[in-house]
């Protein structure tokens, strides 16, 4: 077999077999975070609300996403793979849903940093409302910022739907900064909340017995909202690790776009981009409830709930047993959280 059959097979299953159990858990798990962050003592959180619009947009991104992807796998000749309106849709809709769930992340980054902060007034800035006021200004920005992606971006050659010509270079500069930009605001001010989390520790026990006196100077973060962190590093990590390929491999394909290229390093390159923009973007997606269950111990109590009162054996047990541990376990994560 050639390099060129060889990384087709390998690209159709990865396609068919490994981003099709992704999808099924992928729905599924965008579904337990909403409904584990929308609890009542979650959802009057502000990071909450960032992780509950993060959920959402990544399971947009997912059905409008890797539905198509999955079927064009199995029916390779289908006819929206020749639809310039479903490209230019698909193209326009997966933008602005990823974006939508990056800049959410960065924005959550940031409120824990204001958190974790000794200022008052960044402190402050920590409220449902201001969350939700936020997350509607991106919702609006990136639905009119990415209008050039419906206008330029076409089904070019083998079917394959994207940019071409001028636009390329300017698509490729775009996407660049476009994706990196909350790249570099999650890692810098993710950094940033945990060295003020870590400083804030420090002072808060020496601090103790005059906080009283002092309630300003030594702020107290709830383990609810340090539990919070963790959940929110482990999503800025799987974030960066799915997604820093994407800029890179824009950046590549546009320097050697005029470059004369041999048919197995052609067939590399495609290879290379279905894993940057067509796999490893859709896996972040799919795999956030999962970093978050490996994160944080809270959270995967807090999930176990949702599924306790199905788990029940007998009307019996229903009443009696199933209601001790449902207790035990509420009186667990209440401490938890609230301490």
């Amino acid at each position: 077999m050639t390099l060129i059959s060889d990384l087709s097979s390998i690209q159709n299953i990865l396609t068919r077999y490994v981003l099709t159990i992704c999808y099924a858990l992928g729905i599924l798990g965008s579904i337990l975070n909403l409904l584990v962050f929308s609890q009542r003592k979650l959802r009057k959180n502000s990071c909450s609300i960032y992780f509950i619009a993060t959920s959402i947009f990544n399971l947009l991104a997912i059905l409008f996403g890797m539905t198509s992807v999955i079927i064009d796998s199995y029916l390779p000749d289908n006819s929206s793979k020749h639809s310039i309106t479903f490209c230019k849709t698909k193209a326009y809709l997966i933008h602005v849903f990823l974006m939508i769930s990056r800049s959410s992340v960065a924005l959550a980054c940031v409120d824990r940093f204001a958190l974790c902060s000794q200022n008052t007034f960044l402190r402050n800035l920590c409220q449902r409302r201001i969350a939700l006021i936020l997350i509607l200004v991106i919702c609006v920005l990136w639905i009119i910022i990415p209008i050039h992606v419906i206008i330029y971006v076409n089904i070019q050659s083998a079917s394959r739907c994207g940019a071409a010509g001028v636009y390329q270079i300017v698509y490729s500069i775009y996407t660049t900064i476009a994706t990196s930009a909350p790249l570099i605001v999650m890692i810098l001010f993710s950094i940033w909340a945990i060295q003020n989390l870590h400083q804030s520790q420090i002072r808060t026990q020496p601090a103790a017995r005059t906080r009283n006196a002092y309630p300003n100077s030594v702020p107290r973060i709830k383990r609810r909202d340090i539990q919070l962190v963790k959940v929110l590093i482990s999503e800025v990590v799987a974030y960066v690790l799915s997604t820093i390929w994407f800029p890179l491999t824009t950046i590549y394909l546009t320097i050697t776009a005029d470059i004369s290229k041999t048919a197995d390093r052609l067939a590399v390159e495609d290879f290379i981009r279905y894993l940057a923009v067509g796999f490893l973007i859709y896996l972040n997606s799919c795999s956030m409830f999962y970093a978050h269950i490996l994160a944080s111990k809270p959270f995967r109590q807090e999930s176990q709930q949702l599924f306790l009162p199905f788990c029940q054996q007998s009307p019996h047990q229903r009443g009696f047993r199933g209601t001790s541990v449902i207790s035990k376990n509420r009186e667990r994560l209440k401490y938890i959280y609230h301490r």
